[in-house]
């Protein structure tokens, strides 16, 4: 579980982020949503320590995140899995070495025990045998899935996923968005999702936070969505599902 406590986050002297607070559970993907600006990439940033919040807190469990030191915000890094938006795969080096990357990093496995693990992960996206093929040999889809093995690699508690639909078509979107499904129930994983694909909202929005102009002004699951009484939300939903149904139509 991840707990966020009224949370506030500035630059420039204005906040961007203002008395968020939003509970994570396990086995869950949650959703955050809202538009461009609105705040909601700051938000997953701050949850996983790439921004420093001025006020509020973050609880791993029953750790307290913002308290924490660098050496201890290393160690609970061990049990976070993020997919970047893009994938962020590194070009110069294989399927099967972007999958080790972080068990290079964090751990002193044999090599033997990065390969088996590697292995493991790249059959659960069903990539196998695509270890020694470079990122450029891939497709989007399958950039994606090399990212979702990496992120897994160390076996995470925690999933944070920027954005895991951009660039990709309908199609293979709704394959991704199923894949983090399964392997956050599987696992029990608490995974974050930021994201404005309303696909993906009605797919697989367990737990949906909308962000507007730095407020959480709704929260719900993917049926409440469709009965909010929130005119901000409506606006934003329906803006969505119109970009969407012209780029289909493009």
């Amino acid at each position: 579980m991840i707990t966020v406590k009224n949370l506030y986050k500035e630059f420039d002297n204005r906040y961007v982020l203002e008395d968020i607070s939003l509970t994570y559970n396990p086995g869950q993907c949650s959703l955050i949503i809202g538009a461009s600006g609105s705040g909601k990439t700051v938000l997953l940033k701050s949850i996983v320590g790439l921004h420093t919040p001025e006020k509020g807190e973050i609880w791993y469990g029953d750790k307290l995140f913002t308290h924490m030191g660098h050496k201890e915000k290393k160690e609970l890094r061990k049990e976070i899995g993020m997919l970047f938006q893009g994938s962020a795969l590194f070009d110069f080096a294989t399927v099967e070495e972007n999958v080790m990357f972080p068990m290079d990093f964090f751990t002193d496995w044999s090599r033997e025990q990065k390969l088996e693990r590697a292995n493991f992960c790249l059959k659960r996206v069903n990539l196998e045998n695509a270890n020694k093929k470079m990122p450029s040999e891939l497709s989007g889809g399958m950039q994606k899935r090399v990212g979702i093995a990496r992120a897994i690699a160390l076996n995470p508690k925690y999933l944070f996923c920027d954005e895991p639909n951009s660039g990709l078509d309908p199609t293979t979107s709704i394959l991704i968005d199923r894949l983090i499904q399964e392997i956050t129930q599987e696992y029990k994983i608490t995974t974050i999702i930021n994201t404005h694909d309303m696909n993906s909202v009605m797919e697989i929005g367990d737990k949906i936070g909308f962000i507007y102009k730095g407020h959480k002004l709704w929260e719900g699951s993917n049926q409440e969505i469709l009965h909010s009484d929130c005119k901000e939300l409506n606006d934003f939903v329906f803006a969505s599902k119109m970009a969407q149904q012209l780029k289909t139509y493009i």
